[in-house]
């Protein structure tokens, strides 16, 4: 009955069947664990600040031949590539590196663009993205859907990475 009023009192039609109406507050526990992980990589990010970490990484990494603009990309690329959210890879690369960058005397637009682009690897079923690519296009066949958008995702990340080392150049 308490599930009948919450759908009641949000809108919701009563006449769904029981398993949608058990659904929504599944989905509803999914959102927020997304929410969560990217707070914590926000609250990373402040950590490193604030321990000097984020000094510390900045130092060595103006050791190495390696521009420091690059630092969000691989770490955007590596958490989409094992978690799979865009989002959360975007969010926790810039919560991380932003204190980094700054160490550095780098752009933090660029550190956030440079995030954006790394988030973009390899598009598949668990990011949210991929659904609304995917149903944007009309398109219903899973093996459609791959063909079409996470094929189409890695190129993007590799054009946007040819674009951010350019950028690079030219802001700092």
């Amino acid at each position: 009955q308490g599930l009948d009023l919450r759908e009641f009192s949000c809108g919701q039609t009563l006449r769904d069947s029981e398993s949608r109406r058990l659904k929504r507050p599944v989905e509803a526990v999914c959102t927020a664990w997304l929410c969560a992980v990217t707070g914590a990589g926000g609250a990373l990010g402040n950590v490193l600040k604030v321990s000097g970490t984020g000094d510390f990484i900045a130092e060595q990494m103006a050791k190495t031949a390696i521009p420091i603009i690059i630092l969000p990309f691989i770490i955007a690329t590596l958490v989409r590539f094992v978690q799979g959210s865009g989002t959360v890879a975007m969010v926790t690369a810039a919560g991380i590196c932003a204190p980094i960058i700054q160490a550095a005397g780098a752009s933090v637009i660029l550190g956030a663009f440079a995030a954006c682009i790394g988030s973009l690897f390899f598009s598949y079923f668990n990011d949210s993205y991929f659904w609304v690519v995917n149903n944007l296009m009309g398109i219903k066949d899973t093996k459609e859907q791959i063909k079409h958008w996470s094929v189409c995702s890695p190129i993007a990340w590799g054009v946007g990475f040819v674009e951010l080392l350019i950028l690079s150049i030219f802001i700092h």
